[in-house]
């Protein structure tokens, strides 16, 4: 028993349980409302184990230091958080509430991940179930959809559903593409293996399907495009992949079993989309024209006021501009040039598109961002705030790619997932931005790279 219990201290399993099921935890209630008392408490027990893990650890400890410059860079956000507040602050009982607030939740979830990764570096079961988690939001998404269906006694159209339910369209679209990146990785992972792993692969790619179906029924293009899209660029690096290895090493044997493995995948993505362009909401068969009028902001003032401010514009073929894709664009486009002109930023996470035109007095009636989250992050924290998590991002797939392990894949998808998603929704807006940190600190942590 003694034995036992020394066993257990020595590989530090306890405080990894903690740091992992808190981690769990706050990935099924990040997305639900009045949680705020659980998340804080889970955010607190899981950064004190996470602190000593972290401390414990001999991968961290001993790791080679330039595979850690993706996670240092990323902790120079915080750093840059503090110089802006004491100097380049343009509203600062603002940002202070926020540093109080949301970025101070952001730097405990920071340590968490970092313990994470080293929590299921060397137990499978951990890592298993963290993984797992991963797609819980998907399957609550699902199981809520069968749920209210049987209630009202017939299959909801995406339209009807997602105002019965707690979950909002960025949400399931996140953890979606957050989900799809972590399959997409093990898939890619299964087929790199000498020995090709058919069933890995069609377990992560049940947990494909099962998080585009949750972004279809909740009707969330960003959600199916961004899923779709990581989905596309799997079957384009299998080909690759597998080309370069057939004919390299006269190995012609894994072309059959990586064909049926990116048709099975083409084929879900040819019947999602079919099934969400049926039943969303207008606007995929003119995004283009929509685009392009959308983005002449000089033009036309609705995008000050949506509903108020006079009629959308309408495209060549004289439809009127989607809703969703002319605020998109059309906010994009002032945010764009806001921070062309206020390259430090405003100083605030949840206001920094809304603060930012009060500051340059222009003429505006609305509450809300810009609805892509690399905007509204350097209308906050300027163009230094966005360069630096450019550069964790570079240093992830650089390193990833140097690498080349389970984990270093993932931590690319990730990247390869959030950037992209990034451009289109809201993703750094209230709880959805300690999510992110979350992930990009996973994503930066997975890079790690033992001393050989």
């Amino acid at each position: 028993m003694n034995q036992i219990r020394k066993q257990l201290l020595h590989h530090n399993i306890f405080a990894e349980i903690v740091c992992v099921f808190s981690a769990i935890g706050l990935l099924v209630i990040w997305v639900l409302p009045n949680t705020i008392a659980l998340r804080h408490v889970l955010m607190s027990i899981g950064f004190v184990s996470a602190i000593w893990i972290t401390y414990k650890n001999q991968l961290f400890l001993h790791s080679k230091f330039s595979s850690k410059l993706p996670l240092i860079f990323l902790g120079l956000i915080f750093i840059w958080l503090l110089t802006h507040y004491l100097f380049f602050s343009l509203n600062r009982d603002m940002e202070w509430k926020e540093i109080k607030g949301v970025w101070f939740r952001s730097f405990l979830v920071f340590f968490i991940a970092i313990g994470v990764r080293l929590s299921i570096d060397k137990t499978s079961w951990l890592k298993t179930s963290f993984f797992l988690a991963i797609f819980a939001v998907p399957m609550i998404n699902i199981g809520a959809y069968i749920y209210l269906s049987l209630l009202g006694g017939k299959l909801l159209l995406p339209a009807e559903f997602v105002w019965k339910f707690n979950f909002k369209k960025i949400e399931a679209g996140f953890y979606g593409v957050l989900a799809i990146a972590v399959a997409c990785a093990n898939i890619f992972w299964a087929t790199l293996q000498k020995h090709f792993k058919w069933r890995s692969i069609i377990y992560w790619g049940i947990g494909v399907a099962i998080a585009l179906i949750s972004a279809m029924l909740a009707n969330t293009k960003n959600g199916v495009a961004g899923g779709v899209g990581l989905c596309l660029l799997l079957i384009l690096f299998l080909i690759i992949r597998t080309l370069w290895s057939a004919f390299q090493h006269k190995d012609f044997g894994k072309i059959k079993k990586i064909f049926w493995t990116a048709f099975s995948i083409l084929t879900l993505i040819l019947a999602i989309g079919f099934f969400h362009q049926k039943f969303a909401s207008p606007g995929w068969d003119t995004l283009i024209e929509d685009i392009r009028y959308s983005s002449k902001v000089s033009d036309h003032n609705y995008w000050r006021e949506p509903g108020l401010g006079g009629a959308r514009p309408k495209n060549a073929s004289g439809t009127v501009v989607a809703g969703n894709t002319y605020e998109r664009v059309a906010w994009a486009v002032v945010g764009i040039q806001l921070v062309k002109a206020y390259p430090l930023g405003y100083g605030s996470i949840n206001r920094s598109f809304v603060g930012m035109l009060n500051y340059a007095q222009i003429v505006q009636k609305l509450d809300g961002q810009t609805h892509s989250g690399w905007i509204d992050f350097a209308l906050a924290f300027g163009v230094p705030g966005i360069f630096i998590l450019a550069m964790a991002f570079l240093l992830v797939i650089y390193f990833g790619i140097k690498q080349l392990s389970q984990f270093s894949l993932i931590g690319i998808w990730l990247v390869l997932g959030i950037v992209p998603f990034g451009l289109i929704a809201e993703i750094t807006y209230k709880h959805n931005f300690e999510t992110l940190i979350f992930f990009i600190a996973l994503a930066c942590s997975l890079v790690i790279r033992e001393k050989t």
